[in-house]
């Protein structure tokens, strides 16, 4: 699967604690993730949010954080001071109109503002897109086939989860020559600065190719390089099972070992760049590259480039063992 179409299954939803001056459980251990991982400028966006929906404001979030993370203090009083319409005096009063004010009740009905690392609202933290595209495929299948996506994504700050559909169809002559199926997961949960666990799955369906069926299931640890704020790059690594479909003869498991890279670099603010690698070693082994380019025309709409070259060690008789795809797509995203 080259254009991969992540799909969001079951988002998580939390429920915010009312509370005072002190922020609670919930907050501070956000607001500890975010200063343990996050550089600079995200760290900055992450407090000014956690002020503006904090009860307490900016003045509870430097209590909370001078015992959390005392060497961001300074980052986060400069944030308060630079994004106060007021300069620098109405922070360092701030405490004291909130003691002269008496503390209105909250307002239930009032939406709470979606941040990308506060579980306040349902779906807060995941972002998607739709697309539309051709695909062209050359190795055990040379043709055309029409490609819709929807994809949705959850950032990670303690834990993350994507997963993704991907469907191909075409015809010929009044045929079916295309039906093809791909589905993609994967949850992780951050066990420190730059480590994080990973349980991960995906199915392929596809006659054209020397299998049925392919489907594999892995658990493993991911480890995020420290790199420039305009890269990102995740090393994953782990045992699973590897399940295959022949087109003729009976389906089989194997034990398999799943290594893979995750790369993205903004190259400028209006382009990206992605790379995805995948090695699976089994009885059966496969490897996979996939590269994409992403140019943005507007705030919300983009194009999409992407081949992917996928191999298969073993694959049945009268089979190649190289597939390659290309994908050009019209992305709308939100």
């Amino acid at each position: 699967m080259l254009l991969r179409i992540s799909l969001v299954i079951l988002p998580l939803l939390f429920t915010a604690p009312a509370f005072g001056q002190a922020l609670s459980e919930d907050y501070r251990r956000l607001l500890a993730e975010a200063a343990a991982t996050q550089d600079d400028a995200r760290f900055a966006e992450t407090v000014d949010l956690l002020a503006s929906v904090a009860p307490g404001g900016a003045v509870a979030v430097l209590n909370a954080l001078a015992g959390i993370a005392p060497d961001r203090l300074t980052l986060a009083e400069n944030r308060f001071a630079a994004t106060d319409a007021g300069g620098p005096s109405q922070l360092a009063d701030a405490s004291d109109r909130q003691a002269e004010a008496p503390e209105a009740a909250p307002d239930e009905s009032a939406p709470a503002r979606v941040d990308r690392f506060l579980p306040l609202p349902p779906l807060s933290g995941w972002s998607g897109r739709l697309s539309a595209g051709l695909r062209v495929d050359s190795g055990n299948s040379d043709q055309q086939d029409y490609v819709l996506g929807l994809e949705v994504t959850r950032d990670l700050a303690e834990w993350g989860f994507e997963a993704g559909i991907d469907y191909a169809y075409s015809e010929s002559g009044g045929t079916v020559a295309r039906d093809q199926l791909s589905l993609e997961a994967r949850g992780e949960r951050d066990i420190g600065h730059r480590f994080s666990l990973f349980l991960g799955g995906e199915f392929d369906q596809d006659q054209l190719s020397s299998f049925d069926y392919t489907a594999f299931l892995s658990a493993g640890l991911a480890y995020r390089p420290a790199l420039p704020e305009t890269m990102d790059w995740v090393l994953r690594a782990g045992p699973g099972i590897r399940y295959v479909s022949p087109v003729a003869g009976p389906a089989e498991s194997q034990f398999a070992l799943d290594l893979g890279s995750d790369y993205e670099w903004q190259v400028t603010d209006t382009s990206r760049f992605a790379s995805e690698t995948t090695f699976l070693i089994a009885d059966s082994s496969r490897a996979e590259q996939k590269f994409a380019f992403i140019t943005a025309l507007s705030e919300a709409w983009a194009i999409e480039a992407a081949w992917r070259y996928r191999y298969e060690f073993e694959p049945l008789p009268g089979f190649e063992e190289g597939d390659s795809r290309f994908d050009i797509s019209v992305v709308r995203e939100f």
